[in-house]
């Protein structure tokens, strides 16, 4: 694909920040871009692309640009030859709170007018004169309709809805009910030190926020739970007590049993240091109820966590999401690259 060059041109917006790029990137502060694509890497937590953009002295600048992550760009229909060397792009996203060249983009124009979505929380940036069309992603037929055939219940590939805010995110940093001792941790954390711009990996529930597919499957009597971040597998552990013998780890130890169509998990023995991202601890007390419902027509989970934890939360906190099923995207190897 190709992209047209016209000028550098710093612009002043809002838009919602993803977690990782707080306190890197401004979201107050949009920058678009105009130039050559350099370099190109296509790996999680973020493809990246180096653009080299004329400034209006005249001068090359080198800026890094960084996008959502593959997965994420994948689910918007975006593959690793759609940006390659030697294209012309338009990006606008972010800019650095660290005053260098470089930004994280939400946004990727293209010469013949469609709007590409670059990140889990990209909505539409450029106005109808310009077409305003949005690049949507298509689907192999064959693999839909082996998608399809092998379907069962809840045994398939869950993806979440992007730009519906009823799917994504499950929970927007605000709002909770902290503990006076909670307040305090969380103020002393350091944005610039969030271990989860890399490849350090999620705990439990901050695991089931995130917007990449997951795929329930089975294994002897228990239920597996398999996202596509990090490949983590956790196992829902059925028909059995819980146990107060297992270690403790960051997906802690899940216990789960049918409602009808809706299957109720319960989960304890986590040993993970944040709920979520922004610096929002959690403390090993934590214990997590999750209902995963079933619609009729077996193409919508809808997602309930209620989340207990006396030294984060003064009150059990509650919340809710949904997933879609689109028959023929399928789970990908994760490989994270710090």
């Amino acid at each position: 694909m190709r992209f047209s060059i016209i000028a550098l041109a710093l612009l002043a917006t809002v838009a919602g920040a993803h977690h990782s790029t707080v306190g890197i990137f401004d979201p107050d502060n949009y920058v678009e871009i105009e130039g050559v694509v350099t370099e190109a890497q296509w790996r999680n937590p973020h493809a990246s692309y180096t653009v080299a953009v004329t400034d209006i002295d005249g001068e090359t600048v080198e800026w890094a640009v960084e996008t959502g992550s593959i997965t994420t760009l994948r689910l918007r229909g975006v593959d690793p030859d759609m940006i390659d060397v030697g294209d012309q792009v338009r990006f606008a996203g972010e800019s650095s709170t660290r005053g260098l060249p470089e930004m994280f983009a939400r946004n990727l124009l293209s010469d013949n007018g469609q709007e590409v979505l670059l990140s889990a929380g990209s909505s539409p940036r450029w106005p109808a004169g310009l077409r305003g069309e949005i690049y949507q992603p298509t689907v192999d037929e064959r693999v839909a309709e082996e998608s399809r055939r092998t379907a069962e219940g809840i045994f398939r590939v869950w993806v979440t809805v992007l730009n519906d805010p009823d799917s994504f995110p499950l929970y927007s940093g605000d709002g909770l009910s902290l503990t006076e001792s909670a307040e305090t941790l969380k103020a002393q954390y350091d944005l610039m030190d969030n271990p989860y711009i890399g490849c350090a990996p999620r705990g439990m529930p901050y695991q089931m926020t995130t917007p990449y597919p997951f795929e329930f499957g089975r294994r002897g009597d228990d239920i597996v739970l398999i996202s596509e971040l990090y490949d983590a597998e956790r196992v829902i552990h059925m028909n059995t007590e819980p146990s107060a013998t297992e270690p403790y780890s960051l997906l802690g130890y899940s216990v789960g049993r049918w409602e009808g169509n809706t299957l109720v998990v319960e989960t304890d023995r986590i040993d993970a240091p944040y709920f979520y991202g922004d610096g929002t601890p959690q403390s090993r007390a934590i214990k997590l109820v999750e209902r995963f419902e079933l619609n009729e027509a077996e193409d919508r989970l809808d997602y309930s966590l209620t989340a207990n934890d006396p030294e984060t939360f003064t009150e059990p906190e509650h919340f809710t999401k949904y997933w879609a099923w689109r028959p023929g995207v399928g789970r990908e190897p994760y490989n994270c690259v710090d």
